[in-house]
């Protein structure tokens, strides 16, 4: 039986390998673990979830709820790393932190998600979004929200049956996705 708990630190690697392995690849698999990953499992650990399945975990989910925090840290530390590395990285990066910013001004809640592919499709991706929306209620948030790179994602079809909706076009064809949350 797969059990949805709290992150803890001897998950670090298994966390970074799923992202590595399931994030679209080329250079946003990176940025993605960079920014979106790595932060949150330094920065704010109190914010994410695991999949585990006998030991092993094998879908995670973080949710952003300090946006300040996160700027600054982007700012000061991840983002110079990042454009190390390669400077289209770090142009990515930029345009993903000021569409964190901008949608972090209207809603709280951004997440980025991942299920290890032979676990998907057996409802850790609901258990993991249902784990996260009743930690949100208990800090008095009302949304989540996601961005993906457009409608054919796979991750687009999941969102909507959900409950999300989209709510946002950016440039390129990204889509914003959202979900009220409503624990009545």
């Amino acid at each position: 039986m797969i059990e949805i708990r709290k992150y803890k630190e001897r998950d670090y690697s298994s966390v970074c390998e799923i992202c590595k392995k399931t994030a679209k690849r080329g250079h946003q698999t990176q940025v993605t673990c960079w920014m979106f990953l790595e932060y949150y499992l330094d920065s704010e650990p109190e914010h994410v979830f695991v999949a585990e399945d006998k030991g092993t975990v094998v879908g995670y989910i973080v949710v952003s709820l300090n946006s300040a925090l996160y700027s600054c840290q982007m700012k000061k530390k991840w983002i110079p790393k990042i454009q190390k590395k390669h400077w289209i990285y770090g142009l990515f990066s930029k345009a993903c932190l000021r569409i964190s910013q901008s949608l972090d001004k209207e809603y709280s809640g951004g997440f980025h998600m991942n299920i290890k592919e032979e676990y998907q499709h057996q409802g850790l991706g609901r258990q993991l979004l249902d784990a996260m929306k009743y930690h949100l209620h208990a800090y008095q948030k009302s949304y989540l929200y996601c961005v993906t790179e457009n409608r054919r994602t796979r991750g687009y079809g999941f969102y909507c049956h959900y409950g999300f909706q989209e709510i946002k076009t950016y440039i390129g064809g990204a889509k914003v996705l959202l979900y009220k949350i409503n624990l009545k």
